[in-house]
């Protein structure tokens, strides 16, 4: 049994090294669907839907995982598709020898209950449990729905497997049959009606709902953190596009694309926020400038705030991070005497400590960052978040 349960850790393991950057690439659309929807992220939203995809990925590395040498494949036995229901269950009472003649022998019975067969179709029923739980906890699918999503996962499992990855081996490594189909669908039902039992211990969505919009009634340093990140994202991408497309690198002077990416930070941070009182970042997360007196900002005021915003302190924290990797770098990948790490540590360490002390001072004199003091200006929510308040 320990052999068997062996089996699984790779994959799971795989998973757990893998899932830090599949969470980085969802967090940003994450990020802008639940500020757009709610205003605000409960905790335990981020932790049932980060909890899910993981779960998402363990189960499909479980289903393809080891992955086998090509000439390994090429030496196994051709492997038909099991279409006769209930087959695994057949051969696993075959092998131990119980019939209709000993069905009363309990010694037989457990060693079908400890049998790696008997394992195989518990695993497949168990592997989608989960599931069902998440479909009715989260997701609000009835029976039916959850049903039919377990049998679409398990199609899909099968399909990758029947398909050797799509092309990627010659022949198929794993068997494909129908009776997987059917004890993971089992599995997604079983998750469904246990769900409750599970649910008790957890707030409700609704509750979870009501946290989020409660959150959405202020706007948190975070949400405007991440309005931040997808403004620099944002502007580096379409002048990357521009380049990619309208201007040749080979052929175009210096000059001219220090004047593109000109124009673009004009546009983009000038331009676009006086129109429409928000840049497209905070047009995502659904907020939008003010005055301190909850008027229209003025042109000055929009100025102001992103040449202080988006320029000298997005600057401030890229020497920020900057210094900090020569630090990290030098402390640990070479080999210097005493002093010279000691010069390297205050060159590198002594503005980023000034810089937090400055900043903790700011906030703690006006309650906010310099762009939104200097500029007399701040961020509001607007939309379904505002209007929940």
């Amino acid at each position: 049994m320990l052999r068997y349960l062996n089996s699984f850790l790779q994959p799971i393991n795989v998973a757990f090294m893998f899932f830090p950057a599949i969470a980085a690439l969802f967090t940003l659309p994450f990020v802008i669907k639940h500020y757009r929807k709610y205003g605000g992220i409960a905790i335990m939203r981020t932790i049932v839907v980060y909890s899910f995809i993981l779960y998402c990925m363990c189960t499909f590395l479980l289903t393809v995982l080891p992955l086998p040498t090509r000439e390994a494949v090429m030496a196994m036995p051709d492997h038909p598709i099991g279409w006769i229901p209930g087959k695994d269950l057949y051969i696993g009472l075959k092998n131990v020898g119980l019939n209709l003649g000993n069905i009363t022998n309990v010694r037989l019975w457990i060693q079908f209950f400890t049998s790696s067969d008997f394992f195989q179709v518990l695993f497949n029923i168990v592997m989608t449990i989960p599931l069902g739980i998440y479909l009715r906890y989260y997701f609000r699918f009835s029976l039916r729905e959850t049903a039919l999503t377990g049998l679409c996962a398990s199609l899909f499992f099968e399909v990758t497997q029947y398909t050797a990855l799509y092309g990627i081996y010659p022949k198929p490594y794993r068997f494909t049959e129908i009776d997987d189909l059917i004890n993971n669908t089992l599995g997604a039902v079983i998750g469904y009606a246990i769900a409750p039992i599970i649910c008790k211990l957890l707030p409700t969505r609704e509750e979870i709902d009501r946290i989020s919009y409660k959150k959405g009634e202020n706007v948190t340093i975070l949400r405007r953190f991440f309005a931040f990140v997808l403004d620099i994202a944002l502007s580096n991408l379409i002048f990357a596009l521009i380049e990619m497309f309208f201007i040749p690198v080979s052929t175009t002077p210096p000059r001219i694309t220090s004047l593109t990416w000109m124009i673009v930070l004009v546009v983009y941070y000038g331009l676009i926020p006086i129109i429409l009182r928000k840049t497209p970042g905070q047009m995502l997360l659904k907020l939008k400038l003010v005055s301190e007196d909850g008027n229209k900002p003025s042109f000055k005021q929009i100025i102001g705030r992103n040449f202080l915003l988006y320029g000298v302190e997005f600057f401030m924290l890229y020497m920020t991070a900057l210094l900090f990797i020569i630090f990290i770098m030098s402390m640990f990948m070479g080999e210097h005497s005493l002093k010279i790490s000691a010069v390297v540590s205050i060159v590198c360490l002594g503005p980023i400590i000034a810089e937090l002390f400055i900043i903790l001072r700011i906030e703690k004199k006006w309650n906010k960052m310099p762009h939104s003091h200097y500029s007399h200006t701040d961020e509001i929510a607007y939309g379904r978040a505002a209007e929940s308040e």
